[in-house]
């Protein structure tokens, strides 16, 4: 949680000293902190929790791709199918160049 100074409305900072943890301000207030064993497990578990939620495992084996496919001719195998992305890859008022990777051989190649 977040917690402003009631002085001056800045931002608290933490800080370390001697071990004891406090919140600390430029314009010199401090705050120390004490946290229950219980808090600090209820924050532990809430963090884990929320990992777990977010939390996206990919195999290799899995052959995920984030391109589209599209219906493009590799110039090395004739396959048909690719996977296509855009990069801007001079200046701005110049268009994007299209790359295409083929499913087949992964031979990649671009076209401007």
């Amino acid at each position: 949680m977040v917690e402003f100074c009631p002085e001056c409305s800045n931002l608290l900072r933490k800080k370390v000293y001697d071990g004891n943890k406090s919140l600390f301000c430029r314009c010199g207030f401090q705050k120390e902190l004490k946290l229950s064993a219980e808090e600090i497990n209820k924050n532990v578990k809430l963090k884990k929790k929320a990992l777990d939620k977010n939390l996206i495992v990919v195999n290799p084996e899995d052959k995920i791709s984030v391109h589209p496919i599209v219906t493009k001719y590799c110039p090395k195998c004739n396959n048909k199918k690719a996977e296509a992305w855009q990069e801007q890859t001079r200046s701005a008022d110049e268009p994007s160049t299209s790359f295409f990777r083929c499913l087949e051989c992964k031979h990649t190649w671009r076209e401007y």
